[in-house]
């Protein structure tokens, strides 16, 4: 929604409020004789009109458009031989999805598409993890996957793709997993030394081994004098 629209919304809001008040404290509530006194004063006066035909003119607004205006569910995305080539908005939808979900680290919880009839595609999708990770480095990943995935189904169409994410489903601490990580590495790379060093004492406890059980030969020649 634009801010213009937003603006518009806010303002018809107000001078509804307004304007019910003004003329249900004539009728209702403990304040009765001020609020009908009051409407005897010209600033106020003029204020209740203008907020009456604000709230008046908001309304045929949204009586016509509920009466004419049409949901867009499809998007023209080019032109070919003089006729269009079209997509749906749950399309679009389900093809960021499938993006966001392709690595099984998250999961598009929601999906919304805001397109024009021909072209001008906006998708903001809300991201849940599934455990704690770097918001910046997997939000750049995942925008440029998303840009260049919705340009294969909408073309040149896409203007902007906004990413939302939300609590993890579970928690992970980053640096006790980086810390695991270069533990196992230094295990995997102390393996092969370990082993080496293993193999060597076998060695020389087979050596060792050897030479105990090596034969020892005594003189058995006796003297004639002993």
């Amino acid at each position: 929604m634009s801010v213009f629209k937003r603006l518009c919304r806010v303002v018809f809001a107000l001078a509804g409020i307004f304007s019910l008040c003004a003329l249900g404290l004539t009728w209702l509530g403990p304040w009765r004789d001020v609020a009908s006194a009051l409407m005897v004063v010209d600033g106020y006066w003029y204020a209740l009109q203008a907020c009456m035909a604000v709230t008046a003119v908001g309304l045929e607004v949204l009586l016509f458009q509920g009466l004419f205006a049409r949901k867009t569910r499809t998007v023209q995305v080019a032109t070919v031989d003089g006729g269009a080539i079209t997509v749906t908005r749950e399309a679009i939808a389900s093809q960021a999805e499938h993006i966001v979900e392709a690595d099984g680290t998250c999961t598009a919880s929601r999906v919304h598409v805001d397109a024009k009839p021909r072209g001008h595609v906006r998708v903001a999708v809300r991201v849940l993890p599934h455990e704690t990770l770097d918001v910046v480095v997997k939000g750049a990943q995942l925008h440029e996957e998303l840009m260049s995935g919705l340009s294969a189904v909408c073309g040149n169409t896409v203007e902007d793709v906004s990413l939302e994410f939300v609590e993890p489903r579970s928690y992970a601490d980053a640096r006790a997993a980086e810390a695991d990580e270069a533990e196992v590495a230094e295990t995997a790379a102390a393996a092969p030394a370990t082993a080496s060093a293993a193999d060597d004492g076998a060695a020389a406890a087979a050596t060792e081994a050897a030479d105990s059980t090596s034969e020892i030969t005594v003189p058995m020649g006796a003297s004639r004098e002993g």
